[in-house]
């Protein structure tokens, strides 16, 4: 096709020519040719040889002289829109590759090495644009050691003993890890394509950095999952409800019945009285865990008011102080006299400090030697701008397993059925600090520690946050 322009456009400037000439030599002979010629009789007058040489010259001259003029005019005005366009074409191409999202690299297909890259690509690599012009692709990553699942740069570009061979072209995104110049792990996705400029084959490499949409991903993934988990409290609560309200009647029934066998006359043996009080034990406990499951599944309404955290932390601390140095654990409280202070109901967050205290005794309990410490702290402090009051609760008891640790909030997740334990303390704590809008955290060390931070608003920052809302309304 390149070659049936050129012909076309070199038999355009021959007709053009020859019309031209044509054209000029007829304007010629029509307005110059004879006051050129009295020109020339008056100048060399009798000389009849003379004149015919100088006439001939002249117009030849004359005549090829203005058809080239003419001609070439023409062509350099062509050759100056064509170098126009080219140079718009150019500036338009040019800023599309240097304003790409992805990173396009240009490489050579004989030995690998970089012909043109833009900013995006450099700044994926971490090399100033510059200092890539001729390096080979291969010494440009790093991968990372653990890339079985997705591939390694080197094998997706045959580097190493084939990094002489040529590069050929795959379909589709390769998804690789690399490690750029600083050293960070980096998810990229890598593809390639080949293009001929003249005789010189190249290839265009395309890299996309994946981060972003990695940390998008796992963001997703972590919004299915609570509303997966939020979902299935809302069943477990339902189905709570519903069963501690058909075990309660006959429950109660038997827990009378045997309270009734206890307070008769009948004289017993001591083994009879031991089951009785059995029965009405055990009785009490599964009323206890119906409790739990009701108020695990209510959601009522609760009346919100200011309350004091480090009251209600020594209030539950004080159920268990007797037992606690009973069974050799040292109780610390870093409770300042002005502490926090958030809005709630008092009764929930007292629940939650019970939970917190009675997970701590039994991993206290549990852990052979010493030292046995539980220590209990409240501070206020601001993140994001926000005022929020912080409680940790550690203890340097058993600990829980790295496995175990993404469970501890399920309901019925317990690591103490055999010993009572019902699995629902702390994923009831969970929910009443999620509903008032707080976090709770855990990290722990299997046989060293187990620390809970629980995070709240501040009372103080909510009623600010309400005041200056109703002012605005107000205002409005």
């Amino acid at each position: 096709m390149r070659k049936i322009g050129t012909i076309k456009l070199i038999g355009f400037f021959v007709v053009l020519t020859i019309a031209l000439t044509w054209l000029v030599i007829i304007s010629y002979e029509k307005l110059l040719r004879q006051p050129f010629y009295a020109w020339v009789e008056a100048s060399y007058p009798g000389d009849r040889v003379l004149q015919d040489s100088i006439e001939q010259r002249i117009e030849h001259f004359g005549i090829s002289t203005m058809v080239d003029v003419i001609v070439v005019s023409l062509l350099l005005r062509l050759v100056n829109s064509q170098q126009r366009k080219l140079r718009a074409s150019e500036e338009r191409y040019r800023a599309l590759f240097e304003h790409a999202s992805d990173g396009i690299g240009v490489v050579t297909s004989t030995d690998h090495r970089l012909v043109d890259v833009n900013k995006k690509f450099a700044e994926i690599v971490g090399y100033q644009t510059s200092a890539l012009q001729g390096r080979h692709i291969c010494d440009l990553f790093q991968t990372t050691e653990d890339t079985a699942e997705v591939g390694s740069f080197s094998a997706v570009v045959n580097c190493g003993l084939a990094r002489n061979e040529a590069l050929g072209a795959w379909s589709g995104d390769r998804e690789i890890m690399i490690r750029a110049i600083n050293g960070r792990p980096m998810p990229v996705s890598i593809s390639a394509s080949s293009i001929s400029a003249g005789k010189e084959k190249l290839f265009i490499l395309l890299i996309r950095d994946l981060t972003e949409q990695k940390r998008l991903q796992r963001e997703k993934e972590d919004m299915q999952l609570q509303l997966f988990q939020s979902s299935k409290l809302a069943s477990i609560g339902e189905l709570s409800a519903g069963v501690a309200h058909e075990i309660n009647n006959p429950l109660n029934c038997i827990v009378n019945f045997a309270q009734l066998l206890k307070d008769d006359e009948v004289a017993r043996d001591e083994s009879q009285r031991q089951m009785i009080d059995g029965i009405i034990d055990e009785g009490d406990r599964i009323a206890r865990i119906v409790r739990d499951l009701l108020t695990f599944s209510r959601q009522g309404p609760h009346v919100l008011t200011k309350v004091a955290v480090c009251d209600v932390i020594r209030n539950a601390v004080s159920l268990f102080g007797h037992q606690l140095v009973k069974d050799g654990i040292a109780t610390e409280l870093d409770l300042p006299e002005d502490g926090p202070s958030v809005l709630g109901d008092a009764s929930r967050l007292r629940q939650v400090v019970v939970n917190m205290i009675s997970n701590a005794h039994h991993a206290l309990q549990e852990k052979d030697g010493e030292p046995k410490i539980f220590r209990v702290s409240a501070r206020s402090l601001e993140k994001e701008g926000s005022q929020f009051s912080r409680i940790e609760f550690y203890d340097t008891g058993a600990g829980i397993r790295r496995e175990n640790l993404s469970r501890v909030f399920d309901p019925f997740f317990t690591t103490r059925r055999d010993s009572g334990g019902t699995g629902l303390g702390l994923s009831l704590s969970f929910g009443i600090i999620r509903d008032y809008g707080g976090t709770i955290a855990v990290e722990s060390e299997e046989g060293s520690y187990t620390r809970f931070t629980v995070e709240l608003p501040s009372a103080a920052f909510l009623e600010a946050e309400y005041a200056e809302s109703t002012a605005g309304g107000r205002r409005a």
